[in-house]
């Protein structure tokens, strides 16, 4: 039978004399050592498997029990452990401490995944998280791995809604810890019978109404906003972004403009393991004209603002309140009110899903069969950017195809 205990090493101190308290794996007359950071001036302050003599002796003795606490509770967990060596069951009892090192607190799990994002480059995801888990500790504060369950969830979002966080926020904030348990069990760093969410549910927010009119657009487009800094930048990447097919902000900062098709992975999907990630599209003349005015030697948009890239999207949207304001448009204007926009005139004008999907830069769902067999190709969506562009130049020409197309739908 495979058993767990502390010791130490009385006949081999180390270089500098210490004496480390190590975790005996036995397995029958086989013996394996899990080495502690715990560690003993003399040998002598080791007796009958307790540390003696010292004025720490009281908490070291109560972290080691803790320690060897946690290498029992996983024992548990493995499956005809007596089958195993004692090298083997060793490997087995300290894989987790490899995969998360240090790792005493979900909020450590979660500073470690924020860390990663930043090294990744990700930044604005890192920043989600951290804010995430600001208001995480708030309300929770440290959570040991071992009681982050459905209690600490179920608490956790009744903090949220006392303190007036909405439905979308909490969408947000539950996702995010959601996401984190689900590696946390998947790394057997959490262990439970009912999933930490067994219990809970993520809301579903209404969609705000973000998509502008077609009149608002042709306003956009018509309007002389040459006297205006401020306002020329508004127009011009708005369109920018409703011209490549409703391009995010992030990627059109980073994609390479100088060639007639442009061709990238949203960055906000690029972590996802599934097909159809690339979006490839050519460049209209009417985004040409505009890449002309802002386009850098490395084919990189070009600004002449001393700004990061999120509070220059700030300034764009500050710039884009004001245009809203000069073209008396009473819709909300943002940056993503392109790509809401876009994706509406789209689908009002009969363009397929799945081509949608791909000049928004979505991944491709792989699941539903048919998507299996068909691939989106790049002229299809031109196609249907262009056809987009006609529908804003002439919408009357759309009229009854719009009704009729929506008399159809409704028979159906």
């Amino acid at each position: 039978m495979a058993t767990l205990s502390l010791t130490i090493l009385s006949a081999k101190p180390t270089k500098a004399g210490k004496f480390p308290i190590l975790i005996r794996v036995s397995v029958k007359n086989d013996k394996e050592y899990i080495k502690t950071e715990y560690q003993l001036d003399d040998a002598c302050q080791w007796y009958n498997g307790k540390v003696v003599a010292r004025n720490d002796a009281t908490m070291m003795n109560k972290q080691l029990i803790y320690e060897l606490k946690k290498y029992k509770e996983r024992l548990q967990y493995i499956d005809n452990y007596d089958c195993y060596t004692a090298k083997q069951l060793k490997i087995i009892l300290t894989q987790q401490d490899k995969i998360a090192p240090d790792m005493r607190t979900f909020n450590d799990f979660m500073r470690q995944r924020i860390k990663e994002k930043k090294e990744e480059g990700k930044t604005s995801h890192a920043k989600m998280l951290e804010d995430t888990l600001k208001i995480f500790e708030s309300a929770e504060g440290e959570v040991p791995m071992i009681i982050m369950n459905h209690i600490t969830v179920e608490h956790f979002d009744r903090w949220m809604k006392l303190h007036g966080h909405t439905d979308g926020g909490r969408q947000i904030r539950l996702s995010h810890i959601k996401a984190r348990i689900n590696e946390a069990i998947k790394l057997g760093i959490i262990r439970c019978d009912k999933h930490p969410f067994a219990y809970t549910k993520i809301p579903i927010p209404e969609p705000r109404s973000l998509d502008i009119s077609v009149d608002a657009i042709r306003k956009i487009i018509s309007a002389d906003v040459s006297k205006s800094k401020q306002l020329s930048l508004a127009k011009d990447m708005f369109l920018l972004s409703f011209y490549l097919g409703g391009i995010n902000y992030a990627d059109l900062i980073q994609v390479d403009l100088s060639e007639d098709v442009i061709s990238y992975i949203r960055l906000k999907s690029s972590e996802h393991k599934t097909k159809n990630r690339t979006t490839s599209i050519a460049v209209c003349p009417e985004a040409k004209n505009i890449i002309n005015k802002y386009i850098g030697k490395n084919g990189k948009l070009k600004f002449d603002y001393k700004y990061t890239a999120g509070n220059l999207q700030r300034y764009i949207n500050k710039c884009l309140k004001l245009l809203a304001t000069e073209l008396n448009i009473k819709e909300g204007l943002t940056f993503y009110s392109a790509r809401k926009t876009f994706a509406q005139f789209a689908s009002e004008i009969g363009i397929p899903y799945p081509i949608i999907e791909y000049c928004l830069g979505h991944s491709i769902k792989t699941s539903i069969t048919i998507n299996s067999y068909v691939r989106v190709k790049q002229h299809q969506a031109d196609a249907a950017i262009q056809r987009v562009i006609d529908y804003i130049n002439n919408p009357e020409v759309f009229k009854p195809y719009i009704e009729m197309r929506a008399q159809m739908q409704m028979m159906i």
